[in-house]
Formats: structure tokens, C-alpha cells, sequence
């Protein structure tokens, strides 16, 4: 049967990738290719609507996936109490995680409080070690000490003191635990600070580069090494740039690992659903954000994922929170059967090419820290960390602008959704070499000043929509002014098919408030918008502003709003009308 679809193909002209785009320009009806088609990654990638070739060159070294646990599902605990949290632990491994990582802090601020190894005794109370490894998230070197004041008495444990690279006593712990993880790269920070995927992959190659000079410097054996260091990645909601990402570590880390004399090893790649794209606000939607870079993590080959649960960015979790968290990797690995295939995006014209780009150029990249000092100079330095600002930079104008999008916070915002608990405290380590950001605080913090001024004056900041002409002629501006507004905690009225200018400047009067939002056509602007921005001001507004892009002709608009205008800048406007403080 193949062989007569193939025989049937043949009977078609071949059609180039030219033919392709003369089409597409057709139906473009004059629009610009590349800026209707194609977008940029913060890194300069091109991703194009179709691809039509995959580069050449070496797939990445994948290790032989278990069929009935294809990767470890780790969460990670932090409450301050032991007792409690080893009864979150317990309840992990009950609901089906197989890895337990600790977040120590020695005060219990940012993790379990840990002043001796009794603590740690306590929270993995009843805990196999045998068949659940531990992990040390975040602690640093008196963490791993006491973590090993733990285990003295099973050294043929598996599990990971989570050391950074540059600990030269990482050597010690090889020496008496010889299955062990000694030292985990957390460029996951490097992402959650704002950075790229390039940032980030480079980063991670200049800590592995470091930990396993370290570590062979120190005696230990130049495979030993390699078994003993586990690399941190941020997944993201960008389900395609993920896969591609962790392709292209692995290649990289594979090509480091060459360097130093050692094959056949994998470095063990522990994904992380970034911080950085979680939000306080409808935190609901963090749910199908997490969902997707799960996916990713699992496609991407990752050999241990951590799902952070919804409320991260609200505290730390509740039970039923860390219970969703872990039964999404359940449903990834035994309903939607993603580890039955080792590497499911090979062959796949458009990952096989953002593998390649982002391998390159982290490369490159990764050579150019090197020279610059290597991995502390990049952690200590200016140089790298102007670099994640800069990356940081771009990605926040995208947010204002709308190109990038978070639903429910620059996107679609739900002003009445229901408040979701979480408890006291912190969900995320205290140690990450770079500062973790959200992008969806300071759209948040506009959203908590208009909730400080319902509470204050009580009733929420409202604008008034000002509508030209019928509902059909008027609603998609009108809805576009009502999200855009939103975003801030705005509140609209009117909206209502006004008689004239008269009419609609009445009822803006009588709505009580200062800002009025004109909503309309293109040709109903040309032909009233000026004559009623005079009447809503004759009426006390205080401000006129225009659902729509600039026109000329038109006067007494205060300001246009439209999809690419700057969220932040609108609403920092919109709050000081509305006598709205932060």
C-alpha cells in the first residue's frame, strides 16, 4: 500500500519551498511575510511557519529509558516544620513521585530548619532510600554535610548532595559515596532571571565544565565525575524551544563530557517548570502552563522533571496543590504514554533545526565565557549578568507590548476569579546563583492597587466605553478596551448604543468616573470621534482616550490605546486619572 502512495505521489509536480511562499504571499494580500509569519526567539532564532529541510549532524546521546518509570517524577519540600515535612513526603511517595528533593535552611526561613542531622532523620522518617533517592535542592555545603551525616550508615545510596560547581569538597563525598550526585548546575536560574535558552545552555556548560575539572583535580576518576554531576533546565510553556532546548544540552554536555575523555554517559538532565512564567493572579492558569512544560520536559528527553504546583508564586503548597503537581506527571507518563519513544521530536524538520541553532549558539557562547573567567566569573562578574539583562529587557517589553502573552495577566485577565489558598511561606530554594523574576508581577502589582483602592472607596476604578454606532460595529474595540483595562483591575460601563454625542456624553456623566474610552470604526472616528471627545470633556472627563491606532484629523483623544501599545504605561495612566495608588 505504501508503495502505491508513493506511486500516486509521483504523478504531482515537486513544489519548492519558493512555490511555498509565492502562495503564501498571495493569501497575505500584501501583508509582510516576516512580520505576519515569522517570529524571533530572545536569542535572534527565525521560527518560520514551515520548515523544509533538517540540518545535519549528530543527535543527541539519549540513555536507555525504563518502560515502566521512563523519568523520575521529583518534587521538592521545604516546609520549616520536619515532622511536617515528612508527612508531605510521605504522601509524595504514596501518591507515585520517586524522587524527594529538600530545600534546607538552617533557620527554616526558605526551607526545612535543619541545625543538625536530626532534622533531616525526621523529615525522611519512614522513607525507603533504598528505591526513593534524595536530593538536596538548596542548603549548600552544610546541607550536603548533613545530608551525609544521614546516610554514613548506607553509602551505596543513591540520591544528590546538590553541590555548585566550584566546591572543592565535592571530592570527598565520591570517595565515600560512590553512587551518589555530587554537584547539580542550576542554570534554571539563569532562565528564571530573565535569560535565554542560549544564556541558559551555556551557563550550564560552563558548570559542568567547572564541576568536572573540580572534581578530577581532586583525585576523582574522569567518568566517576560525569556520573556525578546533574544539570538543573527551566522548562517552559514554549512547548517547541523546550524540546529543542534540552536536545541541545544534552549535545552540548555530551561534547564537554568528550573533551574530558568520557563517552557513553549522558549527563542527567533534572527539568524544572520555570518560575518565571507562574503568576499570583487566576493562578488557575498556571495549570496549563505547567501542563505544557511538563510535556516539553518529557518530549525534550528530560530524566527527571519537577511540575511546581500552582500556587508557587502565591506560597508554598497545600496538599491538594502538591497532589496536582504530582498526578500531571502520572498522566504524562501512563495515559499519554510519553516515554514509550526515546526521542519523539527527531526527524522533525522544525526541532531538528532549533536544536541545531540553539546548540551552536550556546557553543559559541559558552567559549566566550570560558575566555571571560569561566563559570565564577559568569556567576560573580557584570558581563554575563548584563547579558540576562538585556535578554530580561527584551522579553519584558514583549510582555507590555502584548507580543508575548500570560493569560489572566497581560491576556485575558478574570477580575473575578476566585482566590486560590496557599500557605505561609516561600516554594522556591534560597541559593540559585541568579535572582528568580516573574514576568507577570508588575502587572500584578496594578492589579493589587486597584483591589487596595475597591476596598478603600468601595467599588473598583471604572472606565466609561464611549461607543460609535451599532454593537456589531462597535464590540470588537469595546471588548479589546474592556481586557486592555482589565489588565490593571479596571472595571468598564457604557457600552451601549448611544442615540449621539448628547446621549452617550450624559450617561458618561452619570457613570461617576474620569476616563472615557471612545470604541468604534475606523470611518465612525473620521467622522464623530472629535465632536464627542468635546462633549465627554464638556461632560467632566478628565481624560478622552481612543480604542484604536493613531489617526490624524482627530482631536481631543488624550491618548490611543490599541494591541501593541504599552500595557504598563496605559494603565500607569489610567490608575493616576482614576485617583488609583499604588
Amino acid at each position: 500500500m505504501s508503495e502505491d502512495i508513493r506511486e500516486l505521489a509521483r504523478g504531482f509536480p515537486a513544489q519548492s519551498p519558493g512555490d511555498w511562499r509565492e502562495l503564501a504571499l498571495g493569501a497575505l494580500k500584501g501583508a509582510d511575510f516576516d512580520r505576519t509569519l515569522v517570529r524571533t526567539t530572545a536569542d535572534g532564532i527565525a521560527r518560520g511557519p514551515v520548515f523544509f529541510d533538517r540540518p545535519s549532524g549528530s543527535a543527541p546521546l539519549y540513555p536507555p529509558r525504563n518502560t515502566y518509570l521512563p523519568w523520575a517524577i521529583r518534587q521538592s519540600h521545604g516546609e520549616a516544620d520536619p515532622a511536617k515535612a515528612n508527612a508531605n513526603i510521605l504522601a509524595d511517595l504514596a501518591g507515585g513521585v520517586s524522587e524527594i528533593s529538600l530545600r534546607l535552611d538552617e533557620d527554616g526561613t526558605n526551607g526545612i530548619a535543619t541545625a543538625s542531622a536530626d532534622e533531616i532523620r525526621r523529615a525522611l522518617d519512614g522513607v525507603d532510600l533504598s528505591i526513593a533517592p534524595v536530593h538536596i535542592e538548596s542548603g549548600g555545603l552544610d546541607g550536603a554535610h548533613l545530608l551525609a551525616e544521614v546516610l554514613k550508615r548506607a553509602p551505596d545510596i543513591r540520591g544528590g548532595f546538590g553541590l555548585p560547581p566550584a566546591t572543592p569538597h565535592a571530592a570527598k563525598f565520591a570517595k565515600h559515596f560512590p553512587n551518589m550526585r555530587l554537584i547539580a548546575v542550576d542554570a534554571r536560574s539563569v532562565f528564571d532571571a530573565g535569560g535565554s535558552e542560549v544564556q541558559e545552555i551555556a551557563f550550564m556548560a560552563c558548570g559542568l565544565a567547572e564541576a568536572m575539572r573540580g572534581l578530577i583535580d581532586h583525585g576523582v576518576d574522569a567518568e566517576r565525575a560525569a556520573r556525578g554531576v546533574e544539570v538543573r533546565l527551566a522548562a517552559d510553556a514554549d512547548i517547541h524551544l523546550t524540546i529543542a532546548k534540552l536536545r541541545a544540552a544534552r549535545i552540548v554536555s555530551a561534547r564537554i563530557l568528550d573533551a574530558f575523555g568520557v563517552t557513553g554517559v549522558s549527563t542527567p538532565i533534572h527539568a524544572v517548570t520555570a518560575y518565571r512564567m507562574m503568576t499570583r493572579r487566576d493562578p488557575w492558569t498556571n495549570l496549563i502552563r505547567v501542563t505544557a512544560a511538563g510535556f516539553a520536559a518529557a518530549a525534550g528527553g528530560a530524566d527527571v522533571i519537577t511540575i511546581r504546583p500552582v500556587t508557587a508564586a502565591l506560597g508554598r503548597p497545600t496538599p491538594f496543590a502538591q497532589r496536582v503537581a504530582r498526578n500531571l506527571q502520572i498522566m504524562l507518563q501512563e495515559e499519554s504514554h510519553l516515554g514509550r519513544v526515546a526521542d519523539p521530536a527527531a526527524g522533525s524538520f522544525l526541532h531538528e533545526t532549533l536544536t541545531r541553532e540553539l546548540a551552536q549558539q550556546a557553543w559559541s557562547l559558552f567559549q566566550t565565557l570560558e575566555s571571560e573567567g569561566g563559570y565564577e566569573a559568569a556567576v560573580d562578574g557584570d558581563a554575563f549578568r548584563k547579558r540576562i539583562a538585556e535578554a530580561r529587557a527584551g522579553h519584558e517589553k514583549a510582555y507590555r507590548s502584548g507580543k508575548e502573552s500570560l493569560i489572566g495577566i497581560n491576556a485575558f485577565p478574570e477580575l473575578h476569579s476566585r482566590p486560590v489558598e496557599a500557605l505561609p511561606g516561600h516554594d522556591i530554594g534560597h541559593d540559585a546563583p541568579f535572582e528568580p523574576i516573574r514576568f507577570a508581577a508588575p502587572f500584578e502589582a496594578f492589579r493589587d492597587a486597584a483591589e487596595k483602592h475597591e476596598k478603600k472607596a468601595g467599588h473598583r476604578p471604572k472606565a466609561f466605553l464611549a461607543t460609535l454606532g451599532s454593537l456589531a460595529e462597535f464590540n470588537a474595540r469595546a471588548t479589546f478596551a474592556q481586557n486592555h483595562l482589565a489588565v490593571g483591575g479596571v472595571e468598564v460601563t457604557g457600552a451601549s448604543e448611544f442615540a449621539d454625542a448628547k446621549a452617550c456624553a450624559a450617561a458618561f456623566k452619570d457613570s461617576g468616573t474620569a476616563l472615557a474610552v471612545i470604541c468604534g470604526t475606523d470611518a465612525a472616528y473620521q467622522a464623530q470621534a472629535s465632536d464627542l471627545a468635546a462633549a465627554l470633556k464638556q461632560a467632566g472627563a478628565k481624560a478622552v482616550w481612543l480604542a484604536g491606532r493613531p489617526i490624524e484629523g482627530i482631536g481631543g483623544i488624550d491618548r490611543f490605546i490599541h494591541l501593541r501599545s504599552d500595557r504598563l504605561d496605559d494603565l500607569q495612566d489610567a490608575h493616576a486619572i482614576l485617583g488609583v495608588k499604588a
